[in-house]
């Protein structure tokens, strides 16, 4: 979970994977922005215990509540899915290449036989 305080207002906003228990408020919110909830994986925004928005890990699909100013924070919300999508990626490509018994292409040698 990732947490800061806004130093100009003093509000505390909260980054948080969703789950099970939130899927209510989801809804919810995704009825207040008159789509879908996202599905997946999924980023919560709230502040003051009040979800503000949402994002899919598994698509970016970004809800936000259409009712509150939530430019900003439905944009540092994005970036936080790029970076955990980014992160997961590059471990996934390790874990495989570790299976495969990949070897790094700096510490391959290559052996030429005349």
């Amino acid at each position: 979970m990732n947490s800061t305080r806004s130093h100009s207002t003093g509000t505390q906003l909260t980054i948080r994977r969703a789950r099970e228990t939130d899927r209510k408020a989801l809804e919810r919110l995704a009825d207040r922005d008159s789509t879908l909830p996202p599905h997946g994986d999924v980023l919560l925004a709230e502040s003051e215990g009040r979800l503000l928005a949402a994002v899919s890990l598994a698509d970016g699909t970004l809800i936000a509540d259409p009712f509150a100013r939530t430019g900003e924070l439905r944009s540092l919300l994005s970036l936080r899915a790029r970076q955990l999508g980014a992160r997961r990626r590059s471990r996934l490509g390790s874990s495989l290449a570790r299976r495969r018994g990949a070897v790094a292409p700096s510490a391959r040698r290559t052996l030429r036989v005349h």
